[in-house]
């Protein structure tokens, strides 16, 4: 994960090819923070109420406040432990997504290692 979160720092979503995706609850992330400036908040209650990866581009920028990720990205899915990562993943997956990745360790094992 670290690997990833670097090459993001330093190329962007376009250069690294990576869309990485917090899918915690705000309250969540405002309580530990974020795993890094670089990781979007999706979360979990979110990407199913609205399908969010079935959304037009333009609604999930509106909706979400970031680009909707491409179908050429790798989706790199992070929670607390690695349960609703899992989720978000399969929602991606039923909207046609194949690059997928969870992070199994999840914030619980970023902050607390």
């Amino acid at each position: 994960m670290t690997e990833i979160l670097e090459d993001v720092a330093n190329g962007g979503r376009e250069d690294s090819g990576y869309c990485v995706m917090d899918v915690r609850g705000e309250d969540e992330i405002a309580y530990t923070g974020k795993l890094s400036p670089v990781v979007e908040t999706l979360p979990l209650p979110m990407i199913m109420e609205k399908s969010a990866f079935n959304m037009d581009d333009d609604d999930f920028e509106e909706a979400f406040g970031f680009a909707k990720p491409t179908m050429e990205e790798t989706l790199v899915f992070t929670c607390k432990a690695g349960v609703r990562s899992t989720y978000g993943a399969q929602y991606a997956a039923m909207a046609g997504y194949t690059n997928l990745v969870e992070y199994m360790g999840g914030a619980d094992e970023w902050f607390y290692r």
